[in-house]
């Protein structure tokens, strides 16, 4: 069997085409939300789990896991870190699809880097005007410990526990975009027009998680970005395109039936 490290829509794609092999695969998410969006006839089993090294170990020996693919965000390092880890320990193949960087060279002009959200607030603390958080939920404490909550615009996925998370943190309703993403270029710049923002945070997810969408919103709109930049990971056999990474993942597994009669 193959272990995908899944949630997002990388991941979905490549489970349609290791389906089309007909292997047998089973995709694990953090979320609920994550699994609910695989669909019903990938014909894959779907594990909703957040993960330790042991926890990987474990399943990889329970359910006889031939091969480990991670394709998960960009930003989810301990989840890579631990997939590496638990591959090594029980000696079989890690593959790592990363999806491109964005270019963004063009933008420079209105675009701020920064190492860490952590760093992102630091930097809006001596920055005036409202603020489009495109950063997801996981990170929204970092920002309301630091900043007014009135400046604050997160938009986040319309989940019950997300935004039972952003009540918790006391941001305003009005303020809470509960959409699911990626977005066009044309909503982005409305919703920037519509909250009168006036800086916008994000990620690099490349140009499948909508980067590029926001920085061109952003430039049309004259506002300002504060970009966090990817994390560095060692990551292990890294491949750029689904086709190539089905391509070993055909190969080792071919390989393993064959080892194994």
């Amino acid at each position: 069997m193959i272990m995908l490290l899944g949630g997002t829509k990388d991941a979905r794609e490549i489970i349609a085409l290791i389906s089309e092999k007909r292997y047998p695969l089973l995709v694990t998410t953090a979320t609920e939300y994550g699994g609910s969006l695989i669909p019903d006839n990938s014909g894959c089993d779907v594990l909703i789990k957040r993960m330790t090294v042991q926890d990987m170990e474990t399943i990889i020996q329970e359910k006889a896991i031939r091969i480990v693919v991670d394709a998960t965000h960009p930003y989810a390092v301990d989840v890579s870190k631990n997939a590496m880890l638990a591959s090594r320990n029980r000696n079989i193949p890690y593959l790592r699809y990363q999806r491109n960087e964005s270019a963004y060279e063009k933008y420079n002009d209105m675009l701020v880097t920064v190492d860490s959200m952590e760093a992102a607030a630091k930097y809006l603390t001596t920055a005036e005007g409202n603020i489009l958080l495109t950063t997801g939920s996981k990170s929204l404490d970092i920002f309301t410990r630091k900043l007014s909550k009135q400046r604050l615009y997160p938009r986040v996925l319309p989940t019950a526990e997300v935004l039972k998370k952003c009540e918790a943190l006391g941001l305003n309703v009005g303020n809470i975009i509960a959409m699911q993403g990626p977005f066009p270029k044309n909503m982005n710049i409305e919703i920037i027009k519509m909250y009168d923002i006036d800086i916008l945070v994000t990620k690099d997810s490349g140009d499948i998680g909508g980067t590029l969408n926001k920085l061109e919103a952003a430039k049309q709109c004259g506002c300002k970005v504060i970009l966090v930049k990817r994390p560095a990971v060692d990551y292990q056999n890294i491949f750029e395109s689904k086709e190539d990474l089905i391509c070993k993942v055909s190969e080792f597994y071919e390989k393993v039936l064959s080892d194994h009669g």
